[in-house]
Formats: structure tokens, sequence, C-alpha cells
């Protein structure tokens, strides 16, 4: 019974749409970026697991966040000859506001309001900015267990035997003009891992950026 139930709860989570895309979402960003959240979206769990294999002192949550959003930052800026990172304070004033992406799936995040096109240092206002509200950085993680209304209470369990180390992102790509949200998107990555070090951890964010420029270009234009 109980694994007829576990089996039925991963078939579920395998049908739920994690992405939605607006009808006037038709090309994805090329080569131009805005980004802001990368100061405060990071959240690293089990962190005693983490400071145990990482050479990080005392301060495994700032530094391995910080390291994080720097391979973040170096990633985009490799895939966009044209990256522009906004500060997260542009959006601190702004409401949080939930989105749904399917029957049991919502995400929040900071949304700037209609009518307020966000501006850079220079006082210009790009087009579309990448708003990364969350990533959640831990062991055998399931976005399911965060994002799911029906499962988010339940306690994750800790296991001795880590498979992977994992990334949940949740973003949207903002039209900046129409003040609208285009795409919006929870990814679940995992890296096999075996024994932990901060070249697995890069590549964690590696294929992080590069799930989420996939989604991108294959949420637009449906």
């Amino acid at each position: 019974m109980v694994l007829a139930t576990a089996l039925l709860l991963t078939s579920c989570a395998s049908s739920y749409h994690w992405s939605k895309s607006h009808p006037a979402y038709a090309r994805a960003p090329y080569g131009e970026l805005s980004i802001t959240g990368l100061q405060t979206a990071l959240v690293l769990t089990r962190t005693k697991w983490f400071a145990n294999r990482l050479d990080f002192g005392d301060s495994t949550q700032i530094k391995a966040t910080e390291f994080c959003a720097k391979a973040i930052e170096r990633e985009f800026r490799s895939a966009y000859s044209n990256l522009s990172v906004l500060p997260d304070s542009l959006l601190a004033e702004f409401p949080e506001e939930s989105q749904k992406l399917d029957e049991r799936i919502f995400m929040k995040g900071k949304l700037p309001e209609q009518g307020v096109s966000i501006k850079d240092a220079a006082g210009n206002i790009p087009p579309q900015i990448l708003l990364i509200h969350e990533v959640i950085i831990g062991t055998d993680l399931k976005r399911e267990n965060f994002f799911d209304y029906a499962l988010i209470h339940n306690e994750s369990e800790e296991r001795r035997d880590v498979k992977n180390i994992s990334a949940i992102i949740s973003y949207t790509l903002w039209d900046n003009v129409k003040q609208r949200p285009l795409f919006s998107a929870v990814d679940e990555i995992q890296h096999p891992v075996l024994k932990l070090s901060l070249t697995d951890l890069e590549q964690l964010m590696r294929q992080t950026v590069q799930q989420i420029r996939k989604n991108l270009y294959q949420g637009a234009g449906k």
C-alpha cells in the first residue's frame, strides 16, 4: 500500500506543469539580458552537511551562497554578451505575489507594480528582466515538497546516503515595458556527487543556468 501511494505521488508530480508562458511571449532573450535576485534569493539547506565537506569555516551559509551567486553570474555572462545584474533593492518595496503554474503548483515572488518600469543605474529601461525569486540548494531535494500546496507541509527526509546535490529555482522573465510576466517556472536540478567539492557546487550552478536558458527558449511561442 505504501509503495502504491509513493508511485501515485511520483506519477502526479511528473505530470505537473512547472512553467507557464504568456501568450505574448514570442521570443526568448538572446545576447542581452538583465537579471536581479542574485543577492538575496539563495538559501542553503543542510548547512551542517555542507560545512563538514567544504572549507568555508564558520560562515558556510553566507560563503556558500555567495559562491553560488557568483557561479550563476559567471555562467549567465558566458551565455549573454550583454548581461546587466541589477541590485535586488530595486524590488524591495514591491509586493510579493503568487503565480499559479498548475492546479496545485504556486510560486511566490516580488513583481513590479503595474505602470512601473524598472530602470538600471544609467536610467535605462531594460526591455526584459529575469527575476530570480528563490534558489534552494540542498541534497536530494524535490520541488513538489516546496511548491505543491498539498505537500509543502511534509517534512523532508535527510538521508545519510546522499545521491545528489540539488538546486530548486523559481523565476520569472518580466516584460519591463508592459509590466507583465512573460514566462515563469520552477526548475529542479540534480547533480550526482560521490565526494563533495567546490567543483561539484559550481557545476550544479552551471547546470541551473543552462536549465533556465533551455526553458526560456522552449517556453517562447507556446
